[in-house]
């Protein structure tokens, strides 16, 4: 699990080890984005530098409310919530496994029944 950090140390952390990326960092809320191209073989010191601390890609990006798209976050204090996957415990079962939408009792079995309350 990632240590949670508050966003102060996140921006010191960054100032420290990159300071272009000090500069060109957003924080949203609780999140911290970086905003940056960071393509290339050149830059992958830095994108692991940046995995290893803790900070996260997203594939499709994240826009900012300025407008700028970010692609590298860090969650600081924030959880990331946890979504289950797969089969959901809650969802209703086919109790009739013959696949025909057929009352559960017969006719004749319905009328035995009637006669009880009759």
């Amino acid at each position: 699990m990632k240590e949670k950090l508050p966003m102060t140390e996140v921006l010191t952390w960054l100032h420290e080890n990159h300071p272009e990326l000090h500069a060109a960092a957003v924080a949203e809320r609780d999140w911290l984005w970086v905003c940056c191209d960071l393509r290339g073989d050149h830059n992958q010191a830095v994108r692991d530098s940046l995995c290893e601390f803790g900070f996260r890609f997203a594939k499709r990006g994240h826009t900012l409310p300025s407008g700028q798209m970010s692609f590298w976050s860090h969650s600081c204090t924030k959880p990331i919530p946890f979504k289950r996957r797969g089969k959901s415990i809650n969802k209703p079962t086919a109790t009739n496994t013959s696949g025909d939408n057929a009352a559960p009792f017969s006719s004749d079995e319905l009328a035995e029944a009637s006669l009880l309350f009759a």
